[in-house]
């Protein structure tokens, strides 16, 4: 909360101490959404929280950046994080870090996954489900599989939830948000300890 309420400038802890995971908080603390505002006349600046662990910084700062890269994946309005937005993603991620990506949609996805097919074959096609699958490293190391499930919001098949359970549906694809992140953290070589 703090970060929200101090002018812009730069904050240093009192005493020696050093700021630990409140480097993550501080750095989330002034992250926003903000594709569909109009910029803001009176933007405040930044509120820098200065450290005597400098080493701890680039890897707080990515695990910050990973975890609003999340947050804004599952709160864009579901109209606008279908499936195809997802795989855009996942394909900027592979783009940026040279990975592989493997989509499998279409007649393949109902010859190889027909329950998947078939719960999204009712979706408008740019709401077609697909399994995304990004391949990153070298070969002859051990593979680590990381799994999120990326149900979008919408995609197709019944309504069979309450309205109040509808109201956290677009939340359905935060596993795969949380997997992209952490692939990001990965291939980046940030992964926290």
């Amino acid at each position: 909360k703090v970060p929200e309420v101090l002018a812009a400038g730069h904050y240093r802890l009192a005493g020696d101490v050093r700021p630990g995971q409140a480097l993550i908080g501080w750095a989330l603390a002034q992250h926003r959404l903000t594709t569909y505002k109009k910029p803001d006349e009176n933007p405040q600046g930044p509120r820098v929280l200065l450290t005597s662990d400098p080493a701890r910084q680039s890897g707080a700062l990515a695990e910050a950046e990973a975890t609003a890269w999340v947050r804004d994946l599952v709160n864009t309005p579901a109209e606008d994080m279908g499936p195809a937005a997802l795989e855009a993603a996942a394909e900027e991620l592979a783009r940026t870090h040279n990975a592989v990506i493997e989509v499998t949609r279409g007649d393949a996805l109902a010859t190889q996954y027909p329950m998947i097919h078939a719960v999204g074959r009712a979706a408008a096609r740019s709401h077609a489900p697909r399994l995304i699958e990004l391949h990153w490293g070298r070969e002859d190391h051990p593979r680590v599989a990381i799994i999120g499930k990326g149900v979008c919001f919408d995609s197709g098949g019944l309504d069979i939830k309450s309205a109040a359970g509808m109201l956290l549906m677009k939340k359905d694809m935060g596993g795969a948000a949380h997997a992209l992140a952490l692939a990001q953290l990965i291939m980046r070589g940030k992964l926290p300890v």
